[in-house]
């Protein structure tokens, strides 16, 4: 919820490919208003997300005509329920043809790019300069082809000039151009965007993945790290980058900040990786055994981790595994607890499952990707009527590895449906796809997994990994998963036997 410019750029990204052009415009700041602060300050302390929900309709209500806290209530209850929040944008458009914020939304929602161009002719013909008007006629010309897309780059200039204070225009363009390869040019408006979000981490995301090496994606996540010292994000990315470089001191000192900032189970296991490669091993072992005590206690992944092999003959290793195993026996103890807590309410209605309402039913870009395994083409067009699930991972992302046990049970199970169909989508991989195949095989992973691309992700809305989406036989996102859960296999058994009813 605190990324809303970047659901609208991800929108026009699969859709608009302009020619290069430099960034010859000036911007200010974006001010967002009270309101919309409010919102994103409420929305971020809601624990449960029928909380966020609520919170959400309420603002809905109370600031009908705020287009910054439209678009991020939206943004989520698109994602929710696309058809409901569609609906609810064009009862509003229809009995105000004058509501600049309803005919934008609906038109934004809209999967037709007929219908994107009839809602953005409605404000066209009252402001040809439109903000809105012009932004919204850019996606519907670039979907039309590349006819069209000479029209779409004129269109979001059109809005730049028309409001030079509001993100999404300057966004969509860098995303224009980061997609036609001028890599250049997109980094100029990315920078422009930066101006705009001084404080947003969504730019420099953009400026680090056209960025030619980790020493300049470093830089540009210290300058953003000057201004905002304790952004977990900037914090775990440079610690990413100086772990490339093999810059261990600088890996650890960013990692110890990160963990003060944010003390959880992974960011210190992460800390104990970096101390063991640096050769540090007092240091290494307490935080292992920290991270353990914070609930990361995948014995398997502490087993198998190459960052671990430094310590395996010490005498400390024994205790760490042993200290491991007994997190993971309270945590499944809890977990077991709280299911029986709730099986009064299962066994009630045995075959309940999530009801429809609660499905995305959002449009599955289609793609075309190599098998690793065979180097055979797998699209998803050859994959209609089953039930496909995407797992969108790499190898250095430790959530991944804890998921992928999960996933792999559950592809395993000989229970699982014939129709449902498992891949892993490896994507975000920043040390090329040679070590792929042994670390499968290290962790004893079954299920195939393609060769994915960042394109790929970005139309899939991946901005985190894991990240995981459940495609019904019809072609359409019916769930996503974000993160690790422990409760990942009985949630797929549960979703993919609702989708095949």
């Amino acid at each position: 919820m605190k990324r809303l410019s970047g659901w609208i750029a991800l929108a026009l990204m699969g859709m608009c490919v302009a020619p290069a052009c430099a960034a010859d415009f000036s911007v200010r700041v974006y001010k967002p208003s009270a309101a919309e602060l409010s919102l994103q300050a409420a929305t971020d302390s809601a624990k449960a997300y029928d909380q966020q929900k609520a919170i959400l309709r309420d603002y809905q209500a109370k600031y009908p005509t705020d287009m910054g806290v439209q678009l991020r209530v939206a943004t989520v209850l698109a994602v929710d329920n696309l058809d409901s929040a569609r609906n609810y944008y064009r009862s509003r458009a229809e009995q105000g043809p004058s509501n600049v914020v309803a005919v934008f939304i609906t038109g934004r929602l809209s999967q037709s790019p007929d219908d994107q161009r009839k809602y953005a002719d409605l404000l066209l013909k009252k402001d040809p300069d439109s903000y809105w008007g012009n932004l919204l006629i850019a996606g519907a010309y670039a979907a039309a082809g590349d006819s069209g897309l000479g029209k779409a780059e004129v269109a979001l200039r059109k809005a730049i000039a028309k409001d030079n204070s509001l993100p999404w225009a300057v966004e969509s363009l860098g995303n224009v151009l980061a997609r036609r390869g001028d890599r250049q040019a997109a980094d100029e408006v990315f920078a422009k965007l930066a101006e705009m979000q001084p404080d947003n981490f969504v730019p420099l995301i953009y400026r680090i993945r056209l960025a030619g090496d980790q020493a300049q994606a470093v830089k540009l996540l210290d300058d953003f790290l000057a201004r905002n010292p304790n952004n977990v994000d900037a914090l775990y990315t440079k610690a990413r980058a100086q772990r490339e470089q093999s810059d261990w001191q600088g890996h650890i000192a960013t990692m110890r900040k990160l963990v003060s900032v944010s003390h959880t189970g992974d960011h210190a296991y992460d800390l104990g990786c970096g101390y063991a490669l640096a050769g540090e091993k007092d240091s290494a072992f307490t935080w292992l055994f920290t991270a353990a005590d914070l609930g990361f206690c995948d014995i398997e992944q502490y087993k198998k981790d190459e960052d671990l092999i430094p310590l395996r003959d010490d005498s400390r290793w024994n205790d760490l595994l042993a200290k491991v195993q007994m997190a993971d026996r309270a945590r499944l103890m809890a977990m077991s607890k709280q299911a029986q807590a709730s099986a009064p309410q299962r066994n009630a209605d045995p075959s309940a499952a999530p009801s429809a309402e609660q499905r995305l039913n959002l449009p599955a870009p289609d793609f075309t990707l190599n098998d690793l395994a065979s180097n055979k083409k797998i699209s998803l067009a050859s994959l209609r009527g089953k039930v496909v699930i995407l797992d969108f991972w790499a190898t250095w992302c430790g959530p991944c590895r804890m998921s992928m046990p999960l996933l792999d049970k559950f592809y395993t199970d000989a229970s699982k449906p014939k129709d449902v169909v498992v891949y892993g989508v490896n994507v975000f991989e920043r040390s090329g796809t040679d070590k792929l195949k042994p670390f499968l095989t290290q962790q004893n992973v079954h299920f195939p997994v393609l060769l994915g691309t960042n394109d790929m992700a970005t139309d899939y809305g991946v901005n985190s990994i894991p990240t995981l989406v459940v495609i019904d036989k019809d072609g359409k996102i019916a769930y996503r998963h974000v993160g690790y859960s422990p409760s990942l296999q009985d949630m797929l058994k549960q979703q993919t036997k609702s989708l095949l009813k």
